[in-house]
C-alpha cells in the first residue's frame, strides 16, 4: 500500500528529482581562471659571487637566491629595479619595469667585481678607485688622498669609499681635512673637502645623493651640505675657521638629517634636513673626498676616525 505524501514531502521530492540536490547553473564567465597566476617581477643576476644580491623593486627589497634568481609579487604600476651587493657593480645599473595585468620576467642583470679595501674593521667598496690613494689604513683610521683631481658636483664624480646599506641608518665619523704635504696643517687648496655621503647606485637620470663635508669650502674653512638631484647640486657652505669636524648622516625613511659639531663637543648641531622619497631603499653610504682644483694635483688628505655605521628600524631618533 502506498503511503500518502504530506505537502512538505511532496515539495522535497520535486526538488530532488528536478535538481539532483546540486547547483547546475552555468559558470557566468567560463573563460575566467578561478586561480590566476600571481603577477611578479622576476629575473636573474648573472656573474660570479652574485648570490645574495639585494634587489630594490620600488620600495621593497628582495634577495637573489644561490642561483642568482629573484622574484617579487607586485601590483600594476611602474617600478625601478636596482641590484646592489658589496664588492659588485651591475650592468645595467637599474631598469624601469611597467606592470599592467601580467608578470614581467627576464629583468636580468650582470654583476662584475670591483676594487675593495679592508679598512676600519670591515670591507669597503671603492668608487672611482683611480681618483683615490690610500695613505693609511688601520682598524681605527682611514687616510685618503687624491690620486687625480675629481669633484662631486652636478654630473661630476669624486672619490668614495662605501658600503651598500638598506633602510634606516646612521653614519658618524671624525673628519680631519689636512694637507697631503703636512698632515698636521689644515687644508689650504681651494674647494678641497671630504666627509660623509649617501648616494644612489642608479645614475641613469644623473647623480643623486646627499652629503656633509669638512674642509676648505667656497666660503673658507668650515663645513658644507649638498643635496644633488638628477645632476642639480644646491649646496650650503658654512665658514667656521675649522677644517676638522665630527659629522653625521641619519636616514629615517625618506628623511635625511645631516649634523656637525666640533671635535670633542657634546652636542650635535643640525646642519640640514632633506626629504628624498626618490632615493631607493639601498644606497652607497660612506666616506668621500673631492676637489674643484684643476691643473696641479690638490694638496688634500682626509683622515676618517671613530667611524660608526649602524642600521635601525622604527624611529629611535637620529641623535
Amino acid at each position: 500500500m502506498m503511503k500518502k505524501l504530506g505537502l512538505l514531502g511532496l515539495v522535497a521530492l520535486l526538488i530532488t528529482s528536478c535538481g539532483g540536490g546540486g547547483d547546475d547553473s552555468p559558470n557566468p564567465n567560463p573563460n575566467q581562471n578561478p586561480n590566476p597566476d600571481p603577477i611578479t617581477i622576476s629575473g636573474t643576476i648573472a656573474g660570479n659571487q652574485v648570490n645574495g644580491t639585494s634587489i630594490d623593486i620600488g620600495q621593497t627589497t628582495v634577495t637573489a637566491g644561490t642561483d642568482g634568481t629573484y622574484s617579487l609579487e607586485v601590483e600594476d604600476g611602474t617600478y625601478e629595479v636596482i641590484p646592489t651587493k658589496n664588492g659588485q657593480v651591475f650592468s645595467p645599473v637599474g631598469r624601469t619595469v611597467t606592470v599592467s595585468g601580467s608578470a614581467q620576467g627576464n629583468v636580468n642583470f650582470t654583476g662584475t667585481a670591483i676594487e675593495t679595501v679592508n679598512a676600519l674593521g670591515s670591507t669597503w667598496d671603492l668608487f672611482d678607485a683611480d681618483a683615490v690613494s690610500i695613505e693609511e689604513n688601520t682598524a681605527s683610521t682611514l687616510n685618503l688622498t687624491m690620486a687625480q683631481n675629481a669633484l662631486w658636483f652636478e654630473a661630476s664624480q669624486g672619490g668614495l669609499t662605501y658600503q651598500n646599506v638598506t633602510g634606516n641608518f646612521t653614519l658618524t665619523a671624525t673628519v680631519s681635512v689636512r694637507r697631503t704635504s703636512d698632515a698636521n696643517s689644515p687644508v689650504s687648496c681651494g674647494i678641497c673637502l671630504g666627509g660623509l655621503m649617501a648616494r644612489s647606485p642608479d645614475n641613469r637620470d644623473g647623480e643623486n645623493y646627499v652629503h656633509i663635508v669638512s674642509g676648505n669650502t667656497p666660503s673658507g674653512l668650515g663645513y658644507e651640505t649638498k643635496n644633488t638631484t638628477n645632476n642639480v647640486s644646491p649646496f650650503e657652505p658654512i665658514a667656521d675657521d675649522a677644517s676638522d669636524h665630527e659629522l653625521r648622516i641619519c636616514r629615517e625613511g625618506s628623511t635625511f638629517r645631516l649634523y656637525q659639531r666640533g671635535v670633542g663637543a657634546d652636542t650635535w648641531n643640525l646642519a640640514a634636513t632633506y626629504n628624498r622619497p626618490d632615493l631607493p631603499p639601498t644606497l652607497q653610504v660612506g666616506l668621500n673626498i673631492y676637489t674643484a682644483q684643476t691643473g696641479d694635483l690638490a694638496d688634500l688628505r682626509v683622515i676618517y676616525e671613530n667611524v660608526q655605521l649602524n642600521t635601525f628600524t622604527g624611529s629611535p631618533g637620529c641623535q
